[in-house]
């Protein structure tokens, strides 16, 4: 019995398995040519991310590309196919002790390509960035079925167009991810985690406060009580629970902590393992619509208590500005809905920009039609 993949607007779509990337570019020329759609999967674990889809066609399963191509480790990059799944990745740089510090919700089951997709991200981009930083090289497959590459397996690289960043975010609508090349770090000697609460008057102050500490932490989680609930962590007092993250040498990460608690002064909880545990919020079953929002870094505090009522969860990077809300309503103007969107989140001069690219990368509209527009 062939196997298929429930895709939201569309229904049943037969998945295909793609041993190759020559096989790939057989299978996208097919559906091009038959003016069906390639719907590009991996772990699956954000299907539900941008509009519904409309136009028949195939589920193309990339996980079966899950090779390391070269891993040059005194260079500090590694290059990839796009099917590898992020605990794999991880695995495979932790025998050079080394990591990408990039938090992507599901790691066991979510692909670098789908992560890279999506742009995934979470707490760790306050010290490290996302995956737009990490990008040095790609490879994705074009309406044609013809490998296109950009960028290259060395740091300073300028070569050809920047895909990397054109790629990063486009939910698999400008083609194909079959490889990348990143930038990968030293892994800390070692690392701490503390957590403590604050009540909604104070959050402004406390988020002021973390943004000047001489701590410098890397990884900033904010979360309501509903979302702190959600953790299974013992319970915090407070409106508001702050997760703050070090990573660093031994000496380093002592004066950090040491640092922030006489900035503080306040009690704190040592903690462990709970980052990946808040990145996975992103993508909570239970929640029926999932919102995220982009502020100023100093209107967060503002913004969060003023959707901190009834059942809503809301979890944040606040000194990134990103909040994300889960409710049963649909969330206001203020958010792009990462679930339950039913229409385009703006318009606009770059949407529009958007669309032109989406038209001259692939005229035919195979890749994910709908996805986005």
């Amino acid at each position: 019995m062939n196997e298929t993949l429930e895709l939201p607007g569309l229904g049943s779509v037969p998945i295909v398995r793609a041993p190759s990337v020559s096989e790939a570019g057989r299978l996208v020329r097919e559906c091009r040519t038959a003016g069906k759609a390639v719907y590009p999967v991996g772990g699956r674990t954000m299907l539900d991310l941008g509009l519904p889809v409309k136009k028949p066609g195939i589920a193309l399963d990339t996980t079966a590309l899950d090779a390391v191509i070269d891993y040059p480790a005194r260079d500090m990059t590694i290059t990839v196919q796009s099917g590898l799944t992020i605990a794999q990745l991880d695995r495979a740089l932790a025998q050079e002790n080394q990591w990408l510090p990039v938090d992507v919700p599901l790691p066991d089951r979510a692909t670098i390509g789908g992560a890279i997709a999506t742009n995934a991200s979470g707490p760790h981009r306050l010290g490290h960035g996302t995956l737009r930083d990490a990008v040095i090289g790609i490879g994705f497959l074009t309406d044609d079925g013809v490998e296109v590459k950009g960028g290259g397996r060395v740091v300073k690289n300028v070569a050809g167009y920047d895909f990397m960043k054109l790629q990063t975010g486009a939910l698999g609508t400008l083609g194909l991810i079959t490889h990348v090349t990143l930038k990968v770090k030293p892994r800390p000697e070692t690392t701490a985690t503390v957590a403590f609460g604050c009540r909604s008057a104070e959050l402004d102050g406390v988020l002021d406060l973390l943004h000047k500490s001489n701590s410098r932490p890397v990884a900033l989680e904010l979360l309501n009580a509903a979302a702190w609930a959600e953790t299974g962590a013992a319970a915090i007092p407070g409106d508001w629970i702050l997760l703050v993250g070090f990573g660093e040498k031994r000496v380093t990460v002592d004066w950090q902590k040491k640092t922030l608690l006489d900035e503080l002064k306040r009690d704190v909880r040592d903690l462990f393992g709970l980052w990946q545990t808040v990145t996975d919020l992103q993508v909570r079953p239970a929640s029926r619509t999932i919102g995220k929002a982009s502020v100023r870094p100093s209107q967060v505090a503002e913004f969060a208590n003023r959707f901190n009522r009834g059942d809503a969860l809301i979890h944040a990077q606040p000194l990134n500005g990103i909040v994300w809300l889960h409710t049963d309503e649909r969330p206001g103007p203020e958010f792009v809905l990462r679930r339950g969107a039913t229409k385009p989140a703006k318009t606009g001069a770059d949407w529009e920009l958007m669309k032109h690219v989406k038209q001259t990368l692939d005229p035919d509209n195979v890749f994910n039609p709908g996805r986005l527009w």
